[in-house]
């Protein structure tokens, strides 16, 4: 099992500040709050939190293993 950490940072930022209305994978509109990212390993553009690990999985499965054999045996930090 391989279980991804991702940096917890909270940034409010507007639609207007992201230059996007919609969720560049499930195409839906963004709302009032929303947790959005974007992809690692190419630039689709922001999406949904749930849809980037969705389009991570799907579409770069191999670059995802790489990242995670090359990470797997470096420490933690403190805050981890």
């Amino acid at each position: 099992m391989s279980l991804l950490w991702r940096d917890p940072w909270l940034k409010p930022l507007s639609r207007h500040d992201l230059g996007a209305e919609k969720c560049s994978y499930c195409e839906k509109r963004f709302v009032q709050i929303e947790f959005v990212t974007s992809c690692d390993f190419c630039e689709i553009g922001v999406m949904h939190d749930q849809c980037a690990n969705k389009h991570i999985l799907s579409e770069h499965k191999k670059q995802l293993e790489s990242k995670i054999n090359t990470h797997r045996d470096r420490p933690l930090h403190d805050y981890q």
